[in-house]
């Protein structure tokens, strides 16, 4: 009897149980398929959630890079 983690709370569990113990999750093959989807979907959010942020510190760095260039050209 081998040990595995599962992937919904972290608690180790036997590889023989068709389900966690501690929070139900399914280790079903069709159950399985329908995690990794979401954890796909997860991903391709966090990854466009990364690019968002990327363009509005980029925005504001540039805002940020004018305001110092027009205060400087002013105090001359």
């Amino acid at each position: 009897m081998a040990l595995q983690r599962c992937p919904e709370c972290r608690a180790k569990i036997s590889d023989s149980v068709e389900s966690c113990p501690h929070c139900g999750f399914s280790f079903r093959a069709a159950d399985l398929e329908i995690y990794k989807q979401k954890l796909e979907q997860r991903r391709q959010h966090n990854q466009e959630m990364n690019r968002q942020n990327v363009k509005v510190q980029v925005f504001w760095l540039l805002i940020f890079i004018v305001v110092i260039v027009v205060a400087s050209w002013w105090h001359h």
